[in-house]
């Protein structure tokens, strides 16, 4: 065979290797065994009974069972990490479909109901579930032979959290109005949204003595004042954000939020109103890791800081993502674990137990979690009561 050929054929190899070379270098090494800035890999519990149930929030119960509320399928569900057990508990209200939730101040698990136009209560001693109508946009209840009464209305919320005043606060999309519930006294109290449809969706314990949401039609993030009763209302300076969560950071300095449809994340200095943006897209490594096993845009929704002071964003989760995000926000480095189920949309999280990350995945239909370094106090950002 002629040199010059073989000299080529030698160039062209060396070529083509480089490129393979550069090719799995663009995805971080440590994507091979599912870990990345030290956490993970994620590990899944086996899936609910119900299919397609589509759980998302995850609360860990004085006695460290984990519950999730499980939107079309109507029940809440409960896995035991000691055993792996799973199991079901169904809703009396058969239009409720359990949204947001919060662990109240006796360890029941405060819900709404986001077609059941209510506020629902469960023990997760008993599984007995009540059921609190909101007074406002009831349609209800609805009496039918031989089955248990049906709650519905206009009020459509879907997020709820507990103030430090003891009251549990929650936003009426179909009404656009901010509502409390005491569980003391059994009092309502409304207050009016100032951006008319503001579409609100996610909702937390905000700086200081405020709740914040997100308004994902009115592309603001709000803080509700629970002893002045005022709003404040920040635009987000890229429009068409869709926010779809929020977390405040442990020093209470910053309240951190995801723009879904635009693929960044953002932070409000609680003290100046000052907003700065981070786009994910321009953060990330080389190419995601989850080529063909999801949607490889991140799409940031729900987001909570882990005990090693990096904050976890769910990523895909109304677009069958199987991503969850890891931003340091000292450093500004961006990285993503992958789920082991292909487009398990995950939802939403819990970093109240150290060195864990719990979620649900929404069509995954389980809950999953990872392992994360113990190195910072994060505990400002659990809700009041854990």
């Amino acid at each position: 065979m002629p040199r010059s050929v073989t000299k080529k054929r030698r160039v062209l190899t060396a070529v083509a290797g480089a490129a393979l070379l550069a090719s799995s270098a663009a995805i971080p090494a440590s994507a091979a065994d599912g870990t990345v800035g030290g956490a993970g890999p994620i590990k899944e519990y086996a899936p609910f009974p119900t299919p397609v149930s589509y759980p998302c929030e995850v609360i860990v119960d004085d006695n460290g069972k984990l519950w999730t509320d499980q939107f079309i399928g109507n029940r809440y569900g409960r896995v035991d990490p000691e055993t792996g057990q799973v199991s079901e508990t169904p809703l009396p209200n058969l239009a409720g479909l359990p949204g947001g939730q919060n662990k109240g101040p006796d360890g029941s698990i405060w819900f709404v109901e986001a077609t059941g136009n209510a506020l629902g209560r469960l023990n997760p001693e008993t599984l007995h579930i009540d059921t609190y109508p909101f007074p406002w946009g009831n349609i209800g209840p609805i009496n039918l032979p031989a089955t248990p009464t049906i709650n519905t209305g206009l009020g459509v919320p879907f997020d709820n959290s507990f103030g430090k005043d003891g009251k549990l606060y929650f936003a009426l999309i179909g009404l656009n109005i901010f509502g409390s519930y005491d569980p003391a006294t059994g009092q309502w109290e409304r207050y009016d949204i100032p951006t008319p449809l503001s579409g609100p969706i996610a909702m937390e314990k905000g700086p200081a003595n405020t709740i914040a949401f997100t308004e994902a039609i009115g592309n603001k993030i709000a803080l509700f004042d629970i002893y002045t009763h005022e709003f404040t209302e920040y635009t987000i300076p890229t429009p068409g954000a869709f926010p779809g969560g929020l977390t405040v950071s442990p020093d209470d300095k910053y309240l951190y939020f995801g723009e879904t449809l635009t693929n960044k994340i953002g932070r409000i200095e609680y003290a100046t109103g000052k907003i700065e943006e981070f786009d994910l897209l321009a953060l990330r490594k080389g190419l995601p890791s989850n080529l063909l096993t999801g949607n490889p845009l991140p799409n940031p929704g729900q987001m909570r800081f882990g005990s090693d002071g990096k904050l976890y964003i769910m990523q895909g989760t109304f677009t069958l993502g199987n991503q969850v995000g890891q931003f340091d926000p000292k450093t500004l480095e961006y990285n993503e674990l992958r789920t082991p189920t292909p487009y398990s949309s995950p939802c939403d999280l819990n970093n109240t137990v150290p060195g864990k990350i719990f979620f649900a995945e929404f069509t995954g239909n389980r809950i999953a979690y990872f392992d994360i370094p113990v190195t910072e106090d994060i505990s400002n950002t659990f809700p009041v009561f854990g």
